[in-house]
C-alpha cells in the first residue's frame, strides 16, 4: 500500500535527503582528517554540520507533531 504524497511526506523526504547529505559530508571530513589533511577549517566545518543536523532533527520533530494531530 502506497502512502499518498502529502505535504508532510514531501517535507519528510527532503529532511531525510538533507541528513544523508550531511552524513556524507561528515564521512568525507573524517576521511580527510584521517589522511592527515590540514585542520584549520575543521572547527568551522564541524560547527556548520552540527547546526545542520540539529535543524534537521528539529524539522523531523515538527513533522512528528503534525502527524500526531
Amino acid at each position: 500500500m502506497e502512502i499518498p504524497k502529502t505535504c508532510w511526506l514531501e517535507d519528510f523526504s527532503e529532511t531525510c535527503q538533507d541528513i544523508e547529505e550531511d552524513a556524507l559530508l561528515l564521512r568525507a571530513l573524517s576521511l580527510y582528517l584521517f589522511c592527515d589533511g590540514p585542520t584549520d577549517c575543521f572547527p568551522r566545518t564541524l560547527f556548520r554540520l552540527s547546526n545542520y543536523l540539529s535543524q534537521h532533527a528539529l524539522d523531523l520533530r515538527c513533522l512528528e507533531r503534525r502527524l500526531a494531530k
